[in-house]
């Protein structure tokens, strides 16, 4: 019998199906209850709430703007909006840039800290449609203040906190130099004005063994300990650089050169002694040479400077372009030429290959008193005829009337023996 009624049932669906007049009025009555129930959800009324909202103020032309005065702090503020309307409108993708939320500011007529209330509206909706029915904030703080330029010196600060840092034996950290000695912030008159000094911070945090420039951190300080300036930015954006100077502490003998040297010292040296005889040296770890080396170069002789008696001649260090640990400032060379002769000649000048300006006449005729210093043998009976005497006209310019200029003095033939001290001739120019 149930083969019977599921025959009969599917007979009846059957038929229903293929009258062409029923489906159709199906249809249409299923579109309509469709229909129906979206309209029905679409038109109901439902609460619905928006997250971070900005809240808008106009500055320009506004009570604090025509006062001078500018916005600090936290400019941009939000606020969650509570909005009672139709559920189409509401849940459209679109809906939350329609609600806007304004603050006054026209009760800002002076620097400080005001707390604004705020108010909501749906623009381009029918208030009918959609309404604000909560803010999540009745009011908004905005810190204004005149804003201000001033200029600090900078201080530096180097931390060597980390335990990453390390400075190898040997080496050793010199005086660090900032890229800039000054700095300008801009900020409000109030944190401005409390702003006592200004450091450049770098922490190091690695192993050093060379110079290195390290961007440092700019930190305003106040005159309570932990006082904060968040509205104090740099007026110049390029960064702050602290260059630390690292260099090699090395011992090295002094050296001294010689100038003017007679040939016959050339190969077997001029024997003296230098006080100090060591010295401890900061050298930069790019000269890989100096670092190398054992003797020190602290300054050249002239033998016109060394007569025949123990000498001492001193070398300033403060004008060499090295660190002396110690603190040393000069150095004394010993040379002992006690066992030299010496005679004074008056010699003839001559103007052999000389080109003497159209005009100039040589007024001198002999230098006198020329101290020659050498070997008894040698210079005992020496005469004027071994010394050549000449005017010195490279990089002179003479000028109308009498003129002193040095002049070049020079043995002959003796190859051990010097002439001490500086000496002058007059040109006459007409």
């Amino acid at each position: 019998m149930s083969n019977d009624i599921t025959k009969t049932k599917n007979s009846w669906f059957t038929r229903l199906i293929e009258n062409n007049k029923a489906v159709f009025v199906l249809s249409i009555l299923i579109a309509l209850i469709c229909w129906m129930g979206v309209s029905m959800f679409q038109t109901t009324e439902i609460e619905k709430t928006f997250s971070n909202i900005k809240v808008q103020f106009n500055l320009e032309g506004s009570m604090p703007y025509n006062n001078g005065l500018e916005l600090f702090g936290e400019a941009e503020q939000y606020v969650d909006v509570t909005v009672k309307g139709k559920s189409y409108i509401l849940n459209s993708s679109s809906f939350s840039e329609n609600i806007v939320v304004t603050a006054s500011l026209s009760s800002v007529t002076a620097a400080g800290t005001y707390s604004l209330p705020i108010s909501g509206m749906i623009k381009d909706t029918n208030t009918d449609e959609a309404e604000i029915t909560y803010l999540s904030k009745s009011s908004v703080s905005l810190y204004f203040d005149d804003p201000t330029e001033k200029t600090f010196e900078l201080n530096i600060e180097i931390n060597e906190e980390s335990e990453d840092y390390t400075l190898p034996e040997g080496y050793v950290r010199e005086n660090p130099r900032l890229s800039t000695d000054t700095i300008t912030l801009r900020g409000p008159a109030l944190e401005i004005n409390r702003i006592t000094a200004v450091n450049a911070v770098v922490a190091l945090n690695k192993e050093i063994t060379g110079t290195e420039a390290f961007e440092a951190t700019i930190v305003p300080l106040g005159t309570t300990e932990g006082a904060s300036f968040p509205n104090v930015t740099k007026v110049n954006e390029e960064p702050v650089y602290i260059t630390i100077p690292v260099s090699y502490v090395s011992e090295y003998k002094p050296v001294v050169s010689f100038s003017g040297m007679p040939a016959s010292y050339k190969n077997s040296g001029v024997g003296y002694t230098i006080s100090p005889a060591k010295v401890s040296v900061s050298v930069s770890t790019s000269d890989a040479d100096l670092i190398d080396a054992k003797e020190l170069p602290v300054g050249m002789i002239d033998f016109a400077q060394i007569n025949n008696e123990v000498n001492y001649i001193k070398l300033s260090a403060e004008e060499l372009p090295y660190t002396f640990m110690d603190g040393i400032t000069e150095f004394t060379a010993v040379i002992d030429m006690s066992a030299m002769h010496k005679r004074w000649l008056e010699v003839p000048v001559s103007t052999d290959g000389v080109k003497l300006p159209e005009g100039a006449k040589l007024v001198s005729a002999t230098v006198q008193s020329v101290q020659v210093i050498g070997p008894g043998e040698s210079v005992d009976d020496i005469d004027a005829g071994e010394v050549l005497v000449v005017p010195a006209l490279d990089g002179v310019e003479l000028q109308k009337g009498i003129n002193t200029v040095p002049v070049k003095i020079s043995l002959r033939t003796l190859k051990d023996s010097w002439v001490r001290g500086d000496y002058t001739v007059e040109i006459a120019v007409e």
